[in-house]
């Protein structure tokens, strides 16, 4: 009978072992794969505090809205915006140029982010349209609705007159520092509020499905008078 006993223990023993080395095991793989999570969640490092302002000319000071209502018009012009890198509510009327430098220069490391835009609103006989616009290729789709511009105000000639910025101009030096909103054929069909967010980004900002993850961005509403 003592032998039977000690028999049992030693098996005891060596089951007990195995049954901790697997759990030892498998808490390790769970470590290594909670890690690994970890590593690839996504960090936005982008500095850049952004905001869209409305342009009246360049002597006016520049204020930055959050809701904006006018007349939509076929080719009249909604509103023309301007991107600056800062949030203030108000900035001074000057050389977009110049302005503009002054606040880039806050900041350091940034030359890697571009500016783009992103703009919703509901139409009567197609739904929900939303679309970002990172190059002048990504406005011709909606062009019934908005016409939309874009300009790069910093590639410029001081003092010489310039357009927008057309697909074939557009490069990776680009910079679309302003947009312009203008009545089209369709724009009585829209039959919401125009929503257009301002951000900046890298490579890396945008999830699986090509959204903008990023906090570096400036939303304002336009409004039907």
């Amino acid at each position: 009978m003592k032998k039977i006993v000690i028999v049992l223990f030693m098996i005891f023993l060596l089951v007990g072992c195995n049954v901790d080395d697997v759990k030892e095991e498998n808490t390790s793989n769970v470590v290594e794969e909670q890690k690994e999570v970890v590593d690839d969640e996504y960090v936005d490092n982008n500095p850049i505090k952004v905001g869209i302002y409305m342009y009246t000319n360049s002597y006016t000071n520049r204020k930055r809205l959050n809701e904006y209502t006018t007349s939509w018009e076929l080719n009249v012009d909604l509103c023309s915006l301007e991107v600056f890198y800062t949030n203030e509510s108000e900035i001074l009327g000057s050389n977009f140029k110049t302005l503009w430098n002054e606040y880039k220069d806050n900041y350091e490391n940034i030359g890697g982010y571009r500016i783009g835009y992103y703009i919703n609103f509901e139409t009567r006989n197609e739904g929900v349209i939303d679309k970002y616009i990172l190059s002048p290729s990504d406005t011709g789709d909606i062009y019934n609705y908005l016409q939309i511009y874009l300009y790069d105000d910093i590639h410029q000639e001081d003092g010489a007159w310039y357009s927008h910025i057309t697909e074939d101009e557009y490069n990776s030096d680009s910079i679309l520092t302003s947009i312009k909103l203008t009545g089209s054929t369709d724009t009585d069909d829209i039959i919401s509020d125009i929503s257009l967010t301002v951000f900046t980004y890298d490579g890396d900002d945008f999830d699986e499905e090509g959204k903008y993850i990023g906090a570096s961005k400036d939303t304002i509403i336009i409004k039907r008078n």
